[in-house]
Order: C-alpha cells, then structure tokens, then sequence
C-alpha cells in the first residue's frame, strides 16, 4: 500500500548523535498533520499550535530540555484510522526506513497516542514490545481492536485515563478484564510489578489527577498510570480551571519525564 506520514528531524540534527524516536498515533477523525502541528482538539480551548502541542506536546517537552528526539506521525486510513493486523506493517516500514537513514538509536524507540491512537499504541506494546523501549497511551483501551500476541520481551508502560471517560473508560468490564486499568495491568504483571489491592483513582469532582508508580517492576521497566477527573482528552488541564490547553495540560510534563529517564 502507499501510506503517508510526517518525520520530524530536530533543526540542528547531527548526523552522529543517536536519537529517541518516538512514533505518535493520532485519534479517530484526526490526522498526521493535526498532530505535527498540534491541532487537538480542531480549533477548541487555548494553546494548541506546534509550539505548544505537536505529539501531543512532547516536541515542546524534548526541545525545552534540550533534548530534542525524532519524532513520525503517520496518517491513518479513514475516520477510525488504525488496525494493528494492517498497520503493524507500517509501522515495521517506517521503522526500517528511519533506523536506516537517520541516527536513532534503536534501545530508545517509544510510541505514544490518544484514544485510537492509543489502542494502535497499546496493541505495539504488545505485538512488537521487542522494537520498543517504552509506550506512553491515552485513553487506551484494550477490546474492539486486535490484541495481538504478546512478544516475550518487557516495555516500560505508562497509561493515562480519564474516570469520566465513557468513550475508553477506565474500567469497560471488570469480568472481561477490559478498559485502560487492564491495559496497564498487562503490563504491569508482564513486568513483575506487584499489583495492589486497589489502585487510587481521581475523585470526581476534585478537577485533579492522581497517579500510582508500581513497584517491585523489572529494573529498568517501570509501569506508571495516571487517572484524572475528566472526559475523554489527552489534555486535561489538573488543579485549575476545567478544560483543555495545550500548554498547561498535566500529561505532556510528566510523559516526557517518563520517557526520558530512558
């Protein structure tokens, strides 16, 4: 097939520095180029430019710390834009033809996405958890797209959930073992991670987010996992006023500090 996508090569690229790669999964009704210039939601809250929120504001996060990484966009197919059985192959595709033109370095390649976005994500982090160093998901979401066969090797895993969220809920069924707590489950019991009783969640009402670090994991292979008091967003504003911002959303800071511990 003939696919598209958008590479981003930092301004001041060196041929001889290995760079992160990050691939950046956007949302149904989205696109590649909304996500390289930071367009989400479409022309709705404040701060959404490339400045502020390409890849989901992790270009902002990387540049600010001096640390820029390489980041794809690919462009999906239609409004409900991923299936992992047809898009593995180009993500594979895309992977091959960076990792073999650019300098990246290939123990730090990661993938990130929102709400389709973050199901292609999730679905990677299990089907090519050999390829990837780590996955940053929002709004993820484990049923009504393949689950592919986990691959024995570990992913540094950090998920992202909004309890109001009735799109990609947090808890879909307890009895099927779906919605974003399983998701990031998987992972944490792959990773050996001892898994609590109950995990604290964002109160209702309290327009703040919490997050849960697991312990006992895999050296090297952390699992973190974030809800807030909100809807289905990657850009939830946390202890000010309700909405989305593309600068002042809570996600894009604590996902690049993830990633770049790596």
């Amino acid at each position: 097939m003939s696919r598209d996508y958008i590479v981003d090569i930092p301004a001041d690229y060196d041929p001889t520095h290995p760079y992160r790669l990050i691939f950046s999964w956007h949302q149904a009704y989205g696109s590649a180029n909304g996500n390289a210039v930071g367009q989400y939601p479409a022309f709705n809250g404040p701060n959404f430019d490339a400045e502020n929120y390409a890849y989901f504001g992790l270009h902002r996060e990387a540049t600010a710390a001096g640390d820029p990484a390489i980041f794809v966009a690919p462009q999906g197919i239609g409004d409900f834009p991923w299936s992992y059985d047809r898009d593995v192959v180009l993500f594979d595709d895309v992977l091959a033809l960076v990792t073999t033109n650019l300098c990246i370095d290939e123990s730090r390649v990661f993938t990130t996405g929102f709400s389709f976005g973050a199901m292609m994500s999730h679905a990677l982090s299990l089907g090519r958890a050999s390829k990837l160093r780590g996955a940053v998901t929002m709004a993820a979401a484990n049923y009504n797209f393949t689950q592919p066969t986990k691959e024995a090797a570990s992913v540094a895993y950090f998920g992202i959930t909004g309890m109001g969220d009735g799109t990609c809920p947090w808890v879909n069924s307890e009895s099927g073992m779906t919605g974003g707590k399983y998701c990031v489950l998987t992972h944490a019991e792959d990773n050996g991670c001892t898994v609590p009783g109950n995990i604290e969640t964002a109160p209702n009402g309290s327009n703040n987010h919490v997050c849960y670090d697991f312990e006992g994991c895999q050296a090297g292979y952390p699992v973190k996992v974030c809800t807030f008091d909100g809807a289905h967003t990657p850009s939830s504003v946390s202890g000010g006023s309700p909405g989305d911002d593309g600068l002042n959303a809570f996600v894009p800071p604590l996902a690049w500090e993830f990633i770049s511990q790596f």
